[in-house]
């Protein structure tokens, strides 16, 4: 049975209400998540730049160091290489602390996300259950269902009924007919359940629950805190 999901005007007061909510601070979430992309980014290139530099340096020296162990010494042009070389390093180190006083910039947006991923906090899980809850009521109240669920429940007990001397192991450790009455009827349920669980075979396991409110992937270099204790020591390890 395919869900029929409910349009966003549909929604409960209160659900929309929690909903916008929701995604107005995800908003800021994910504004953050790409300023930390970004970033990370921008440092990888300066970082990727650094090290093309630095490799054209080795490069270069080891041409002048060659030259000085030819048979014809240009020293002018040693000379050239040699400087040649010193100013790629010199552009390399720019790079290379570029990147890291930039480091500073990132941690403080490492920071703010964890703040904004703390706020964001239990609301999806708050607002799929409410959502959900109403999707199987509205399911369970269509036209034939419960007339169909009871159908096939009746043949289930009936046919557990008629082979119940099966349990008689279980049911006859039973204090009293009360107890035996109780333990029939969850066996009965049980086995109504078992039904239900060949008729699906498996497919149960393909399938998801619609949801209102989905949390994105965290991004490289985000790190997830859970209590404000973790949030303290993230910012002190920022600092540091």
């Amino acid at each position: 049975m395919q869900l029929t999901t409910i349009a966003r005007d549909d929604l409960s007061p209160e659900l929309l209400e929690q909903l916008t909510r929701f995604e107005q601070d995800l908003g800021v979430y994910t504004g953050l998540q790409d300023r930390l992309t970004d970033l990370v980014q921008e440092e990888q290139r300066l970082k990727q730049q650094a090290s093309t530099f630095e490799g054209r340096a080795d490069r270069t020296d080891a041409s002048w160091k060659a030259m000085a162990q030819s048979a014809t010494i240009d020293q002018g042009k040693i000379n050239e290489e040699i400087e040649r070389s010193a100013q790629l390093r010199k552009d390399a180190q720019a790079l290379r602390l570029t990147a890291e006083a930039r480091s500073g910039v990132q941690g403080a947006v490492v920071i703010q996300l964890a703040e904004a991923r703390m706020k964001l906090g239990h609301a999806p899980g708050t607002i799929n259950k409410a959502y959900q809850e109403t999707l199987l009521s509205n399911a369970l109240a269509r036209e034939g269902v419960r007339e169909t669920l009871l159908e096939l429940f009746a043949l289930s007990r009936a046919l557990f009924l008629k082979s119940i001397d099966e349990h008689d192991g279980v049911l006859s450790s039973c204090n009293g007919q009360r107890e035996r009455q109780a333990k029939t009827q969850e066996l009965t349920w049980r086995t109504f359940g078992l039904e239900v669980q060949k008729l699906f075979d498996g497919a149960e396991h393909g399938i998801q629950a619609p949801a209102l409110a989905v949390m994105p992937s965290t991004v490289q270099r985000e790190v997830l805190v859970e209590t404000p204790g973790d949030l303290m020591r993230l910012r002190q390890a920022c600092k540091a």
